[in-house]
């Protein structure tokens, strides 16, 4: 195998790692796919990718300590967990999934630019990272880095692909009422992640 290859694989390996653990952007992906289908929730899902794309090419230069510092300061925290209450507000106000559609579904572009904005400002995206930087880093000569960055978003959108698949698979196979519990339920999910997100800043 050869060592682009071998660098394009380690870095799928950490975009799924990454990508993986169910958070707030996995929550906002669920829930874009649970009310506006599986486009959006790809379109979301692509929108953290490329946040993860960006603090990737940041570990690989060795600059996440930056990203890091910026997002430990006192205001973006707050203004993280404030958008997602907002947001968890907005779907727990919906009667029942299915309700989205007497309005305006999400576009696709505001799905994504909705991620990113949002990605940017997820405190915990850049401290796996930092976790996973020595991985992404000792992986040899300075031309490997368009490989591994690559692999890191490659990885990533598969995950949020499979996830809103997975979710939009489920959706179809579900009732109205049912649809609404589980809507309602992401919304809450989505709430207490907030509520926790402004205690661990009001906390320092």
């Amino acid at each position: 195998m050869s060592a682009t290859l071998t660098a394009l694989m380690i870095g799928i390996g950490v975009g799924l790692t990454v990508a993986a653990p169910i958070g707030p952007a996995a929550m906002l992906c669920i829930e874009r796919t649970l009310s506006a289908g599986v486009t959006r929730g790809i379109a979301t899902g692509c929108g953290v990718a490329t946040v993860h794309l960006v603090y990737g090419a940041l570990a690989v230069a060795g600059s996440i300590g930056l990203a890091q510092a910026w997002l430990q300061t006192a205001l973006v925290p707050f203004a993280s967990g404030l958008i997602l209450l907002w947001f968890a507000a907005r779907v727990l106000r919906r009667t029942t999934v299915m309700a989205v559609g007497s309005g305006v579904p999400p576009t696709l572009v505001s799905s994504y630019c909705g991620a990113v904005g949002f990605g940017f400002l997820n405190p915990t995206t850049p401290v796996l990272f930092a976790a996973m930087a020595p991985t992404l880093i000792g992986q040899g000569p300075a031309t490997l880095a368009p490989a591994l960055i690559t692999g890191v978003f490659v990885g990533s959108l598969a995950w949020w692909c499979v996830l809103s698949g997975g979710i939009s698979l489920l959706r179809s196979r579900m009732t109205s009422r049912a649809l609404g519990l589980l809507n309602k339920g992401a919304g809450m999910a989505l709430a207490g992640l907030a509520v926790a997100m402004l205690v661990r800043a009001w906390n320092g």
